[in-house]
């Protein structure tokens, strides 16, 4: 009975290794805030959840990779769409002003 018992709890034991899904993870892009004479990256999720940004840089371009669409929200208000399926982008933000949030998903 206990060798049944043992034999029975090592088979679930391996069954319940062999069931677990490996863990995955979620792709994500490197953006680049750029000002005048600094710099700064922030690597986003490709998942659409919106990411806080927490750098007080006047930033007046954005540069995205390709193979994904980004929107960013500024600290006064701008929206700047960053997009593009085969090279990377980079777009103006005007006026220039502190990003506060932003999201990203592949295409």
């Amino acid at each position: 009975m206990k060798t049944f018992t043992i034999s029975a709890a090592v088979a679930l034991l391996a069954a319940l290794a062999h069931a677990a899904p490996a863990p995955t993870a979620t792709p994500s892009a490197t953006i680049t805030f750029a000002a005048a004479a600094a710099s700064y990256t922030k690597v986003f999720p490709l998942d659409g959840s919106v990411q806080p940004i927490n750098n007080d840089l006047s930033v007046d371009h954005i540069t995205c990779p390709a193979h994904v669409d980004c929107t960013f929200r500024g600290i006064d208000g701008s929206v700047t769409r960053c997009d593009s399926i085969t090279v990377s982008t980079t777009v103006v933000v005007a006026p220039p002003q502190a990003q506060v949030s932003g999201t990203c998903s592949a295409i």
